[in-house]
């Protein structure tokens, strides 16, 4: 191998034990750093990702070990190669000196398309105070909530009345009062992240950032009086997942447009941007535009802003 393939094959998870950072296993094919719970590691494609964060290039927040380096050690590109060939010893196309442990995914104890691999909260046994969440604070038009209840994509959690959303092989939690948060659960598939495609004849994407933001744009539809089964949705669950939309174009025949509503702040720019250079480096041969909201921070503050209850 080169000896950039040779860099690229160190595990990031070795790096980053080394470096004393606490691996904190996430699901059957990644892991997450105690210390930086946003940091998600792909050990099968030897890459990560933050979740709080979406840049491209140098300090990517992004990418392959040399990118991890970079971010954490705060050092240019030519600095973190020449510090992971010291510390593998690895010169030239020689491979490193310094034995490193490669992980190995879990096997699934379910069939892959069976969500018995997500580590879900128990379901309450009644989902009152998550419709009203979504109804009364959030501001969404019932039909909409009703839809992803009867299609089982979201339930109330027992222990905390936490709405959880539910798609495939993606699911995450959002809290319904007091402190705001929202996680991903462990297993969750980021290749699917929360996607759904209410009928075949469905060909317009809309990506979003979250789930919210998906039933605020159907909410929008209702106010249009459009039918929102007409389109197919993908939430990221932040901004970095854009590898998501591509798996999904790949994968879902038919889908000839896609609406990019990412919110309306310097991230959710800077993802818009990302995204329209990549469906132009891939090739995509459908049409592509922004769908931001006309104002607000993003749909669901839209939906908010101009509600009348």
């Amino acid at each position: 191998m080169s000896f950039l393939d040779n860099i690229k094959a160190i595990p990031i998870t070795d790096y980053a034990s080394r470096c004393g950072y606490t691996l904190v296993r996430e699901g059957t094919r990644y892991y997450s750093l105690r210390e930086h719970d946003s940091v998600m590691i792909d050990i099968q494609k030897n890459c990560f990702w933050r979740n709080s964060v979406f840049q491209r290039g140098q300090h990517g927040s992004a990418g392959s070990i040399i990118d991890f380096v970079m971010e954490f050690s705060g050092c240019d590109r030519n600095k973190a190669l020449r510090e992971l060939a010291l510390m593998y010893g690895i010169e030239g196309e020689k491979a490193a000196r310094v034995e490193y442990k490669t992980p190995v995914a879990k096997k699934a104890e379910m069939p892959k398309r069976e969500a018995g691999d997500l580590d879900l909260p128990p379901r309450a046994n009644n989902d009152r105070a998550a419709f009203h969440y979504l109804y009364r604070v959030r501001m969404l038009d019932l039909s909409v909530i009703r839809y992803f209840h009867a299609k089982g994509m979201f339930y109330q959690d027992k222990e905390h009345t936490n709405c959880v959303f539910l798609a495939n092989k993606f699911a995450c939690v959002r809290s319904t009062g007091g402190e705001r948060f929202a996680i991903d659960v462990p297993g969750c598939d980021y290749n699917e992240c929360f996607f759904f495609r209410p009928t075949v004849a469905a060909k317009t994407l809309i990506v979003a950032e979250s789930v919210i933001d998906i039933m605020s744009i159907m909410t929008q539809f209702v106010r249009e009086k459009k039918r929102y089964t007409d389109y197919c949705y993908l939430a990221l669950a932040g901004t970095n997942k854009l590898f998501s939309l591509f798996y999904h174009l790949q994968n879902e025949k038919g889908i000839d447009a896609v609406l990019l509503a990412f919110d309306n702040d310097n991230a959710g720019r800077t993802a818009t941007e990302a995204a329209k250079e990549e469906l132009i480096e891939k090739g995509y041969n459908g049409r592509f535009s922004c769908f931001n909201a006309p104002s607000g921070k993003d749909w669901n503050d839209y939906i908010k802003l101009t509600s009348s209850r």
